[in-house]
């Protein structure tokens, strides 16, 4: 299957950005000050995988918007992925309150699926004969192929139902897992793929490109999100190009003292 290259338009409305990203926000060490007045340099190690994630996912959500994910390349370009960490890590690192938006756990909602997906299969055909003895591992050239081209994992067997079982694939990096899909679905008795996307609303971050920069707001939910009685507390920030970043606004309701984060700063609408 040929892999459509559709990042051209990204691309550009990246470049000023990742020709501005201060050489702190790529440092992957974790800042050890005895200082706590000093301003923060670095991101923590237990921060930068999460933003790597985030900024993979913003990426392919801005490419979606120019064609469908499905038909785009399995692969997300390395320099978008590292033009949206610059973004995060530029805020983070220069807003007291976004530190503390980190320690509340906000981060992408898991739309779309990055690093997994579900295989449902016809549980009789042959390449699933090492899985029903409790190998994981398949007989399937295509799947085999599949999982060395791009450092994919055979996580999980389960019964699916009476006819079908499954097996759960995880990628050991950021990729487009709806175009991956595709190439599961050639595999002899492949029926369905789950992406795992959750029907649920939850934690979120938004970029919206504006002229010479990007509007992120970041969405911190709670409450009843099934029953659609959820709220929500939302920041909003302006990131230039030029590396400046504002806090424009902070709104929604107030957040209720059970959550687990601290959010100590001035400003914050704290309550019940």
């Amino acid at each position: 299957m040929p892999i459509k290259i559709n990042y051209i338009i990204l691309a550009f409305s990246l470049f000023f950005l990742s020709l501005t990203v201060p050489q702190s926000t790529k440092n992957k060490s974790c800042t050890d000050s005895s200082d706590s007045s000093e301003k923060q340099t670095e991101i923590p190690k237990r921060l930068e995988r999460k933003f790597r994630r985030d900024a993979a996912r913003l990426a392919l959500r801005l490419t979606a918007e120019q064609e469908d994910l499905r038909y785009q390349n399995i692969e997300i370009p390395r320099g978008n992925i590292e033009t949206f960490y610059a973004l995060l890590a530029g805020i983070y690192l220069d807003n007291e309150t976004a530190q503390s938006i980190a320690d509340c756990n906000v981060h992408t909602f898991p739309n779309p699926s990055i690093d997994r997906f579900i295989v449902i299969f016809d549980k009789t055909v042959a390449w699933a004969e090492p899985l029903q003895m409790g190998i994981s591992e398949t007989d399937s050239r295509e799947i085999n192929e599949l999982l060395d081209e791009y450092n994919l994992v055979l996580d999980k067997h389960v019964q699916w139902n009476d006819t079908q079982d499954a097996i759960t694939i995880r990628s050991k990096e950021p990729l487009n897992m709806a175009a991956l899909a595709n190439e599961f679905y050639n595999v002899e008795g492949v029926a369905e793929i789950d992406l795992g996307v959750p029907e649920v609303s939850g934690n979120d971050i938004q970029v919206r490109r504006i002229e010479a920069g990007w509007t992120v707001e970041y969405y911190l939910r709670f409450g009843s999100q099934i029953t659609g009685n959820g709220k929500q507390h939302v920041w909003t920030y302006r990131a230039e190009d030029s590396g400046s970043v504002t806090m424009l606004k902070e709104e929604g309701d107030p957040i209720p003292e059970w959550m687990r984060c601290e959010l100590n700063l001035p400003g914050f609408m704290v309550g019940s």
